[in-house]
């Protein structure tokens, strides 16, 4: 087994939360750099007999549904969550996309933020409607080169951007957005 990681952003709407954690192509954030350096490190320590392999998923948690912001159809429909025995809660058929580069994933960070639940609120002009969960998940595999054997180690990092906390009065939000508040605080 290998290190488990989660890190998250919870604050205020419109306080910085989804830039801390993106950035922009000026000044990137958290994910973008951890995921540069993730690949640097992985060819500055491969050695024979060594080999690593990173995927990738990306989830929105909206008004209490998951939806997969990669998934390939682009049905957007709602994921279920269920939990294993062994390996503890999932998401049944979200995609694990596997990434050779780090531009990989930046191709897909890219796609997955257009899919995102954005909109205006009074305290921020596109405020991030949901809680946004990117997984890698990097697996190292071992072989002893003398008797051919191999062993596995399998580290997940989730990083999740919360949806902004939020007072209805302050939003200035009614109907649809008063309700995505409620779930969003919930």
């Amino acid at each position: 087994m290998g290190y488990n990681a989660c890190i998250f952003a919870y604050g205020q709407t419109g306080s910085g939360k989804s830039y801390t954690m993106m950035g922009s192509a000026e000044q990137p954030g958290l994910i973008p750099r951890l995921c540069s350096s993730l690949f640097n490190r992985t060819v500055q320590e491969a050695q024979e007999g060594e080999t690593f392999t990173v995927e990738v998923s990306y989830m929105e948690i909206y008004n209490e549904k998951v939806r997969d912001l990669l998934d390939p159809k682009g049905s957007h429909q709602a994921l279920r969550v269920r939990e294993h025995n062994v390996f503890g809660p999932y998401v049944d058929g979200l995609s694990r996309l596997a990434v050779a580069s780090y531009k990989d994933i930046e191709s897909l960070m890219s796609e997955g933020n257009k899919s995102r639940t954005v909109a205006a609120t009074n305290m921020n002009e596109e405020s991030s409607r949901s809680h946004a969960v990117f997984n890698i998940i990097l697996t190292h595999t071992l072989v002893d080169l003398r008797s051919g054997t191999s062993g596995e180690k399998v580290s997940k990092l989730s990083l999740v951007d919360l949806a902004g906390s939020e007072r209805a009065a302050k939003t200035g939000a009614a109907g649809e957005r008063l309700k995505e508040g409620s779930n969003i605080n919930k």
